[in-house]
């Protein structure tokens, strides 16, 4: 059987069949929930950006923070049937299938990974790929991080210093995605651990090292010249000075917290519960490898088997393999746990003196990876598991040439611990990339009806009660004849900027901690002068829910801080001084007008 297997691989044009195969099933993939889904949060947010960009809608700061990829949803827009969501939702699911092929032919070609490893690990990456595909200005980052990294590794392995270049370059484009991808620098730290493995003269790893920073300071200058060109440096200046301050407001966005966040998971009791599961595996097979007679090595790896296949049995009746993919309580434990085991495979290659240099900086690059994706966001571990197209596939491979490369009894029981972590991750990958759509920050359910009579949302399916809601809303409106006003929304809705086709009066999201209730009061005092002078009332619409509380003042867990009450109460002051009256509601929505 063993020989028939190997023969067959060994034949081409099996070998380009199946390559050609698996790329078109991460090119493909990526694509399986395009009509599937209407987010009021981030989805639909991101697609409102782009259809109102421009500073004229969008708050300065991160209008520049999130240049680049704004610019870039904003062209996807322009294309054929980018002016509805299924059609939108398809171009930016393209950005996720190129990285996952990025990723894929980058470990095999370049890595010489055994292509099956690498092929299950971008699949699970792209499983546990969360976040709506509208967020371009993260699938982007990942892009450009991948794109920087494998022109990183390139450069340092063939000692090429065009590739180390454009590895900056490509780094110094990438603050445009998102300006908080200047951590991204962080991965200049590979250039000296290379040179280290390799003993490299000082002269060389300065040589290096300046090449990097010349390309990315040349990506960096090129794309502020750009803005500045468009928008005049003052204006981004001001833009990104306001990224700061907003810290005030946003504590989470601190880099203290950032930093706090993403190590505080690591040691997190829910993780350590079941760290202690795996130590306990790790420990059992070890005094059984230790205290058995020496010849005995059939029997030693048969009862590790059995005490590894077990604990996992019992691991599995605890909850650990989480039934419901709706949470991310199903791939959160297991994966976290993953990247602990990884760190540690990872820093055992880069120890092991007799490794390939090549290896020992792929394991570098793999920790800094993990250690620099959740700086410069508030998602903390879970922006790691949206980022996983190399450290996944990074992660199988360390694990299989681990599990190859000792043949000893000793480090079976090693084995046994890394066949039972990448065995709950990747289990837990396949049920959550089948089944989760991102929904209102949660995993939507029964999303079986279709939205009509909303032109944007054109053969997409949701919630019945939700489909429901919006179709009520748009009609109202456009009977009405408040389509194509401004609107003012308030509530975890500001997706229906986008589905309503409502230009934004004040800030699209009106809730976020970074809008602060300072700036919200001066842009509704500027509106209702605008009302005085005889310009058309913005229509209001807010969530049921905060409507509620401006009738009855019952909070119910409404407001996650006290800045969001003084919003809410602003808008609810300026409903009653420009003499606003309720005219619509359904079961999601309040819609309020000047009569």
């Amino acid at each position: 059987m063993r020989d028939t297997l190997l023969q067959l691989w060994r034949n081409k044009y099996f070998r380009r069949g199946t390559w050609l195969l698996s790329v078109a099933v991460l090119v493909l993939y990526p694509l399986r929930h395009v009509n599937v889904g209407v987010d009021l949060w981030d989805g639909g947010y991101n697609y409102a950006n782009f259809q109102y960009g421009g500073l004229m809608y969008m708050d300065p700061m991160w209008f520049f923070a999130t240049w680049l990829s704004n610019c870039a949803g904003s062209l996807l827009m322009r294309l054929p049937f980018g002016s509805y969501m299924l059609g939108m939702n398809i171009y930016t699911g393209l950005i996720v299938s190129i990285t996952a092929s990025v990723s894929y032919f980058f470990c095999v070609r370049r890595l010489r990974m055994w292509a099956p490893v690498a092929f299950f690990g971008v699949l699970g990456a792209v499983s546990l790929c969360w976040l709506p595909t509208s967020a371009l200005y993260c699938y982007l980052t990942y892009l450009f991080l991948l794109i920087g990294v494998c022109f990183l590794y390139r450069g340092l392995v063939d000692n090429d210093g065009r590739r180390l270049v454009a590895a900056g370059i490509v780094l110094g484009l990438n603050v445009g995605n998102r300006f908080s991808n200047l951590v991204d620098a962080g991965l200049i730290l590979a250039v000296w651990a290379y040179g280290l493995f390799l003993r490299k003269k000082l002269r060389e790893v300065l040589r290096q090292t300046g090449l990097c920073i010349i390309g990315y300071a040349a990506g960096l200058a090129g794309l502020l010249c750009v803005i500045s060109l468009r928008y005049g440096i003052g204006q981004y200046a001001t833009g990104i000075a306001r990224l700061f301050q907003m810290t005030e407001n946003a504590v989470d966005y601190k880099p203290v917290n950032m930093l706090t966040g993403m190590l505080a998971a690591y040691v997190d009791p829910d993780i350590t519960y079941w760290m202690k599961r795996f130590l306990l595996i790790f420990g059992c097979c070890l005094v059984v490898c230790l205290f058995l007679p020496g010849k005995l090595e059939h029997l030693k790896k048969g009862l590790c088997v059995t005490i590894t296949a077990a604990v996992m049995w019992k691991m599995a009746r605890l909850g650990f393999n989480y039934g419901d993919y709706a949470l991310y309580e199903a791939v959160y434990a297991p994966c976290v746990i993953l990247f602990e085991v990884t760190g540690l495979l990872a820093l055992l290659r880069i120890l092991d003196k007799n490794a390939a240099g090549e290896d020992r900086l792929l394991a570098v690059l793999l920790l800094l990876i993990l250690f620099l994706t959740p700086l410069g966001g508030n998602n903390a571990m879970y922006a790691v598991l949206n980022n996983t197209f190399l450290t996944l596939p990074g992660a199988l491979w360390l694990g299989w040439r681990f599990c190859v490369g000792r043949k000893t009894v000793l480090a079976f029981p090693a084995k046994c611990v890394i066949f039972a972590a990448v065995f709950f991750a990747l289990t837990q990958c396949a049920g959550f990339g089948r089944e989760f759509v991102y929904e209102g920050a949660v995993g939507g359910r029964e999303l079986t009806a279709e939205v009509e009579g909303v032109p944007v949302l054109a053969g997409m399916h949701t919630e019945a009660r939700k489909a429901e809601a919006l179709q009520g809303l748009y009609v109202y409106l456009e009977q009405s004849r408040l389509l194509g006003r401004e609107g003012i929304l308030y509530g975890y809705i500001p997706g229906i900027s986008y589905y309503m086709g409502l230009a934004p009066a004040v800030n699209i999201w009106g809730d976020l901690r970074s809008y602060a209730p300072e700036r919200m009061a001066q842009e509704l005092e500027g509106i209702a002068g605008e009302i005085r002078e005889g310009i058309a009332p913005p229509v209001v619409i807010l969530e049921k829910r905060h409507a509620a509380y401006l009738e009855t003042g019952e909070e119910d867990g409404l407001f996650y801080d006290e800045f969001a009450r003084v919003k809410l109460e602003l808008i609810g002051r300026f409903l009653e001084e420009a003499a606003y009256r309720a005219v619509y509601d359904n079961e999601e929505f309040v819609v309020y007008a000047v009569l």
